[in-house]
């Protein structure tokens, strides 16, 4: 065996010794390993952790990326050769897997002086220079840049167009908004910025053909003292029209338009909607589901905001392919709408086949039939019917014990659903949209999964669901389900796990036949919503949830019923008891974008629910888990816990489950080659029980103790992510059990192959774990 690995470590080392591409060099010739920026001043620069990553991306060339010391796309690039046709594996590996090589010969040091100065001076540092050193090595050389600066120039007074005509006591109008403050740094972007702003607000205002390019600033820096007096004017030459408000005219829907012709198909019909012209020659929707999404009414000021909700609140019903909103000028002051419709084709049916599970750590085939109607009932709401069966076997795991049945392991799942989505509040009660730009949903969805244990027991659920999902901002969105019904019922189990049952009654209450009776609320939260932030340094994700169950029928039927119920009589609905309990969960993810091709990935969930009233336990389906392919990739499915509890080996088929739940994970990503990514993982998390369970001893949750009982499993991730898709290979082990106080560093033994077996899980996945 370590024979066997010292060939592996120098057959690696050979392949990598290749990657560096020093062979590849020609004398004289060395590859070309980035630039760093060095700020030079006798104060400390502010905003410096702004400005340095701008010009940091200003910098050309880019180098070739590096793994290890290595550049292993320049060596794909190199053992391709030349492709004779373009494609094959030679053109796949050389265009895909490889990389031009990047040669110091390659940078153009003063173009990139030149540019780093004027960004400098575009910041206001307006008598900064650059120079530079070359740091030299054996096979590649560095660039340091040093931007020497002054204290930067700032604002003294800002003057806004002086003049009593409409257009410019419109722009003096936005001057409370402004972006400009005194003693702010000069900066030219934030200038850009000033001028969008005011384009936007005169927009706002029926400015229709007004542009940002009309307007100049001018900066006169002869007052001394390092100020600047700023002047913004209208150009001279702005055309008449632009410096006109404009009101809507007639305004003309086209809901079946096609690009080939600027008509409907056959004949034509006109129906009038308000003041809108609705054209069509098909009843396909109702004009009024349209026309109640078009802002824009006749005789209105033009405003942009009135055009971009248009579009949004259209293209978010999900019927049109394509949303067009043109205007034309049909007078010295009305402008004319016509709205271009491109509808998707009603029907569809998908048919999927997945060979992994996304759900867990098992794999297997799972098929997916999914027939989808956009335009139900002619008001742009969306059916679908989901037909869902797949078989799951685990890969990866400790070692079972021998007389455990390896069949525990293996489930199918068989599922139907229909969900009807409706693109506006069906409520009894009318409720006001907080934000006009989005369209809210109403959902209804008729659900049945039944999921099989082989060779142990087989769980039915019904659902029935009616709620409703809205967006605040593109940030910010909201769902909330009053009515949430679901109906457990355990069906046929084996002897086996009925004795099970039998020795743990609170084991046996978690699956017993029920009713929840919920109401459901959900925030989310997600900062690249916003326009440019995928690309920022820090992005934040954060969901929270609250589920509560039973309380309105405990409440009427304890103003009915005499009798109170008890642990061993509680009340029932159709002839089943049905739960009572409150739940509430948080998952908080933190993105740190260190550069385009690494960033730090982490995670905190907790949760806790309590059970009370009706109930003694929360159900089955509601109880917090821990473990698996998207939560502690070292530990299997769901068998972490609850507390130092340690599940029996003839046991392990049974998901430990409980009522607290603690969890974080930290990441990093980094590009390898091409579209396959690599990571490096830690993880760690625990779940407890509230009560004490004489079945799992250790499981309670005790605030003096609960840190002690962390899991913390590590690994390293190799994923292939093709946008559209990611497979994702995670090999893990543990570090620390909840059972044992010490960690285990001192027991890895990674060329042992028992230890493999015990502690290796691989962990096979569709998308990122989070």
């Amino acid at each position: 065996m370590r024979t066997g690995i010292i060939y592996c470590l120098c057959l690696f080392s050979l392949v990598f010794f290749g990657c560096s591409g020093a062979k590849y060099l020609n004398e004289g010739q060395k590859y070309y390993d980035g630039a760093t920026i060095r700020f030079r001043a006798a104060k400390p620069v502010k905003d410096k952790s702004k400005i340095k990553p701008e010009m940091e991306e200003m910098l050309t060339p880019k180098p070739n990326a590096r793994l290890l010391g290595a550049r292993p796309k320049v060596w794909f690039y190199h053992i391709a050769g030349e492709p004779k046709k373009e494609k094959g594996l030679k053109h796949w590996m050389k265009t895909k897997l490889g990389e031009t090589p990047v040669y110091f010969s390659d940078v153009d040091i003063s173009r990139n002086i030149n540019l780093l100065e004027n960004k400098l001076h575009n910041e206001g540092f307006f008598d900064a220079h650059v120079d530079h050193e070359v740091h030299e090595k054996k096979n590649a050389n560095t660039i340091t840049y040093n931007a020497h600066v002054n204290e930067p120039y700032r604002y003294d007074t800002i003057h806004f167009p002086v003049g009593e005509s409409s257009l410019v006591r419109a722009i003096r109008g936005t001057g409370e908004e402004s972006l400009l403050e005194k003693q702010q740094r000069y900066d030219l972007d934030r200038l850009k910025e000033e001028r969008l702003r005011i384009e936007k607000g005169l927009k706002d205002q029926g400015y229709f053909y007004f542009d940002d390019q009309f307007l100049l600033f001018r900066a006169d820096t002869t007052i001394g003292n390092r100020m600047v007096d700023l002047h913004m004017t209208v150009k001279e030459d702005t055309p008449p029209q632009a410096k006109r408000f404009f009101r809507i005219g007639q305004v003309t829907v086209y809901p079946e338009y096609q690009f080939d012709k600027r008509n409907t198909l056959g004949e034509p019909d006109t129906t009038i909607v308000g003041y809108v012209r609705y054209i069509h020659s098909k009843d396909d929707f109702k004009p009024e589901m349209i026309i109640n999404h078009v802002r824009i009414r006749e005789g209105d000021i033009y405003t942009k905001e009135a055009e971009l909700v248009t579009l949004n609140r259209l293209t978010q019903l999900d019927v049109f392919k394509f949303v067009n909103v043109d205007f034309t000028r049909s007078s010295d002051h009305e402008l004319q709408t016509d709205i271009y419709l491109t509808p998707f084709k009603k029907k569809s049916l998908r048919l999927e086949l997945q060979a992994v599970s996304t759900s867990n750590n098992f794999v297997g085939p799972n098929f997916i039939a999914s027939f989808r109607n956009r335009n139900f009932l002619r008001g742009a709401e969306l059916f679908e019917f989901n037909l869902t069966a797949g078989y799951e076997f685990q890969m990866g795991g400790q070692k079972q014990d021998q007389d455990a049945k390896q069949s525990s392991l293996n489930s199918y799942i068989l599922g139907a659903e229909g969900i009807l989505t409706v693109p506006r509040f069906i409520t009894p009660f009318d409720i006001e949209n907080v934000s006009s730009r989005f369209v809210p949903q109403t959902r209804f969805r008729l659900g049945y999964r039944l999921l099989q244990r082989v060779d142990f027991f087989r769980l039915n659920s019904f659902e029935i669901d009616y709620g409703f999902s809205w967006r605040e901002t593109v940030t910010r969105r909201h769902e909330l389900y009053p009515v949430s019904i679901k109906f457990i019922q355990l069906g046929s189990i084996s002897d086996t796990f009925n004795e099970i049952l039998g020795n743990n009654q609170l084991l046996a209450r978690s699956y017993e036949e029920q009713f929840i009776l919920g109401a459901v609320y959900s925030f989310f939260y997600n900062s690249q919503g916003k326009e440019g932030r995928a690309t920022r340094t820090h992005n934040f994700y954060f969901n929270g949830n609250i589920d509560l169950s039973g309380n309105l029928a405990h409440l009427l039927q304890l103003g009915v019923r005499k009798k109170e119920n008890t642990d061993d009589d509680p009340y029932t609905l159709l002839g089943s008891p049905y739960s009572q309990f409150v739940k509430t969960d948080i998952d908080i993810r933190h993105y740190w974008r260190f550069s385009r091709s690494s960033r730090l990935a982490s995670r905190l969930i907790a949760g806790i629910g309590y059970a009370y009233g009706n109930s003694v336990v929360l159900p089955y389906t509601k109880q917090f888990s821990i473990g698996g392919s998207s939560s502690i990739r070292a530990f299997r499915p769901r068998s972490v816990g609850p507390g130092t509890f340690e599940t029996p080996e003839n046991l392990r088929f049974i998901d430990q489950t409980a009522d607290i739940k603690l969890e974080g994970n930290v990441e990093y990503r980094f590009d390898i080659v091409g579209s396959f990514k690599g990571a490096v993982f830690v993880d760690a998390g625990n779940v407890w029980t509230l009560k004490e369970d004489e079945n799992r001893p250790g499981g309670r949750f005790d605030s003096a103790e609960f840190y002690k009982q962390i899991a913390v499993g590590t690994g390293i991730g190799l994923r292939f992510d093709v946008e559209f898709f990611v497979i994702r290979f995670d090999l893990a082990f543990p570090l620390k059990v909840p059972s044992d106080p010490k960690w285990m560093f001192s027991e890895i033994a990674i060329q042992d192959s028992d230890w493999r077996q015990q502690n290796l899980i691989l962990n096979i996945a569709i998308g990122y774990p989070f």
